[in-house]
């Protein structure tokens, strides 16, 4: 499990990076050439109204809904 706090200040690059991981369950560690497979429960908590953001373009929509 993990716990991101906060999800509302990531920045939309990390934002993509995160979908991927929680579309295709894996990413490639930095300095790696080869991906690593993960099987993770992601629980994520905010003080930002993520429906504004999304309408002003600072979250992503798809993300919002994964």
């Amino acid at each position: 499990v993990l716990f991101l706090d906060e999800i509302g200040d990531m920045s939309f690059p990390l934002q993509s990076k995160l979908l991927h991981v929680l579309q295709g369950g894996d990413f490639t560690p930095l300095g790696s050439e080869k991906a690593v497979t993960t099987n993770t429960w992601v629980i994520a908590a905010t003080n930002h109204d993520l429906e504004h953001d999304m309408q002003n373009g600072k979250f992503r929509e798809d993300l919002y809904y994964r």
